[in-house]
């Protein structure tokens, strides 16, 4: 039986895919909160605590995980926060830094201490996922963005750092989630995605459902290091669908392609 972590169990997304892959015979293991309940979530997951914004809590999280001999074989990071929300030069400063902390270099950490722990001769796999504003400005969400940069880099850097295991990250685009009550309960920070969110809630658009979430997470897992390694993947926009052999090959033969660069690098422009 193979088995994942999940970094947030008890999020919306976490949740989803915890009820997915434990109907597909996976076992599953994650956090919450302290003072938040397992509501919805399958039997047979295994819930440790886990504050990402409370220091040392990451280390108590891995020193769980290694009393119970915790081996995985999938590690999905679903913990996440868009707050502050409002520009940088009013967002209080440690507030932006809890921001950054709880979503980037706190479960940077506890990747590092679980990667010990990925099951010997498998093909593990990290997951991520980014978010908007990674490929324009979002104002407001400095925080938030700075964060999904910084994760989509990572991947990178730690596929190419890592020979056993793959590395990536998905951009789910909209879905609907609990994360929104954050930019409805700030209208006089968020701007124009206040009216924007407002918008999308009270519509009949159901944005990426949860089965399109685990679907796309799968194929990644199934393409394999050799494909989706270090990339940045787009559910909404990338031609996965219908096994997607197409994308698949096309990965396989351009390295930079889904990946952080500068555009427009090969221009050469002289005075």
């Amino acid at each position: 039986m193979k088995t994942a972590f999940i970094l947030g169990l008890t999020s919306d997304i976490g949740r989803e895919l915890a009820i997915r892959l434990v109907r597909d015979s996976w076992s599953v293991f994650g956090t919450h909160r302290p003072g938040t309940g397992p509501t919805g979530l399958p039997p047979g997951c295994r819930l440790l605590p886990c504050d990402l914004a409370a220091p040392g809590s990451g280390q108590q999280l891995i020193a769980g995980c290694c009393k119970l001999g915790l081996q995985w074989d999938l590690l999905v990071v679903a913990a996440g926060t868009e707050e502050p929300i409002g520009d940088f030069w009013s967002c209080d400063a440690d507030a932006w830094e809890t921001g950054l902390n709880i979503n980037a270099l706190a479960p940077l950490q506890v990747v590092r201490g679980l990667y010990a722990l990925r099951r010997p001769d498998a093909q593990p796999a990290v997951a991520f996922f980014s978010g908007s504003g990674t490929n324009n400005a979002a104002p407001a969400y400095s925080a938030y963005c700075a964060s999904k940069i910084l994760l989509i880099k990572m991947c990178e850097l730690l596929d190419a750092e890592s020979a056993d295991t793959s590395f990536f990250i998905i951009g789910p685009g909209i879905v609907r989630t609990k994360i929104h009550g954050q930019t409805l309960r700030t209208p006089a920070t968020s701007g124009a995605n206040h009216r924007k969110v407002v918008d999308f809630l009270a519509s009949d658009n159901p944005g990426t459902s949860h089965d399109e979430i685990y679907a796309c997470l799968c194929w990644c897992l199934q393409a394999g290091k050799a494909t989706v390694g270090g990339r940045n993947l787009s559910l909404v926009h990338d031609a996965w669908r219908n096994g997607g052999a197409a994308l698949a090959r096309r990965l396989q033969a351009e390295p930079n392609l889904y990946k952080l660069r500068r555009n427009g690098n090969d221009l050469k422009i002289s005075d």
